[in-house]
């Protein structure tokens, strides 16, 4: 439900609102209010255009199937949710960038991404399915928190591609080279928007396969027991800072200080996180010596209770 009304929300607003912005006047085969993208570049347009309308269909159908029992099928639903995930990916190909090689990284991203969790999988997991609900239960509680940051991660990362930082030149100018539709930032800080672009296509592409993964128990189980779905998180999580160190600041220092400032946060996790395994680690020696101390005790009980037979 809450993957389905995130991406109603972000496709909807993508439609409206499309990637180049509108134009601001009438001029030569374009009238005032049309998109941008749908004079320069046609085709991406209507790619963009198609698949962010089906991902919002589809979103939809799911909150549909999800208040009715007689709509609400696992098999149909799964379906229906990669068929939605898939049409975001599309969109975001299309919307995102001008350059078809932009394009196809996007898109191979995605495949990388999945494949290498299979791998991983395959290697790594060699451990028996969970038996018992306890068992279960702790599987699907990680899953929970891993598809709530995924569907932040992907939420997050498809509006600020389609609508990138510094917004877009909303008319042609020759003499500067400024190309409707095309993002200011790539043209006044070309490395800047470079970095944004990768770190936020990575993000995006890493939250989206970690989503379609976690839909299916057969593939997230085993992916959660080897850790290669914690893997996704990562990246996903430290394409998002990267995305944000770059896209937040024009200004080199305070780039720097964001990256200090996550470099700082994670050094705290890990020291907390260490701090919690040695803990955990002096409890077992903590029972130890308690059990030793009452095994003790009851010798001397022992002990003086026979001292006492024996002198009577």
């Amino acid at each position: 439900m809450l993957l389905a009304t995130l991406v109603v929300t972000i496709t909807y607003q993508a439609g409206l609102d499309p990637p180049g912005g509108l134009w601001l006047d009438d001029g030569d085969g374009h009238n005032i209010g049309h998109p941008v993208l749908q004079t320069t570049h046609p085709t991406r347009y209507r790619v963009f255009f198609y698949s962010n309308s089906a991902a919002f269909v589809t979103s939809l159908v799911v909150i549909m199937m999800l208040q009715s029992k007689f709509l609400l099928n696992r098999h149909t639903l799964e379906a229906t949710l990669v068929l939605d995930l898939f049409g975001l990916i599309t969109a975001y190909g299309a919307g995102s960038t001008r350059e078809v090689t932009q394009s196809i990284y996007i898109v191979a991203l995605a495949g990388i991404v999945l494949v290498y969790v299979i791998v991983h999988i395959t290697i790594r997991d060699h451990d028996p399915e969970p038996v018992g609900d306890h068992a279960v239960k702790h599987l699907d509680d990680k899953r929970k928190v891993l598809l709530l940051v995924a569907i932040l991660a992907a939420t997050l990362t498809y509006q600020a591609g389609l609508t990138p930082p510094g917004g877009f030149w909303l008319a042609d100018d020759r003499e500067l080279g400024r190309r409707a539709g095309f993002p200011i930032l790539l043209d006044n800080y070309t490395r800047r928007y470079n970095t944004f672009f990768y770190c936020n296509a990575a993000s995006f592409m890493a939250s989206v396969t970690l989503i379609l993964l976690l839909v299916n128990p057969k593939l997230y189980r085993p992916g959660i027991r080897c850790r290669a779905l914690y893997v996704c998180m990562l990246v996903g999580m430290f394409g998002l800072m990267g995305a944000y160190a770059a896209g937040s600041s024009r200004n080199l220092k305070t780039s720097v200080y964001v990256l200090i400032l996550v470099g700082a946060v994670l050094a705290f996790i890990v020291q907390m996180s260490n701090l919690k395994q040695v803990i955990a680690a002096t409890n077992p020696m903590k029972l130890q010596m308690g059990k030793l101390k009452q095994l003790i005790a009851a010798a001397t009980k022992i002990a003086a209770k026979r001292k006492k037979n024996f002198n009577t």
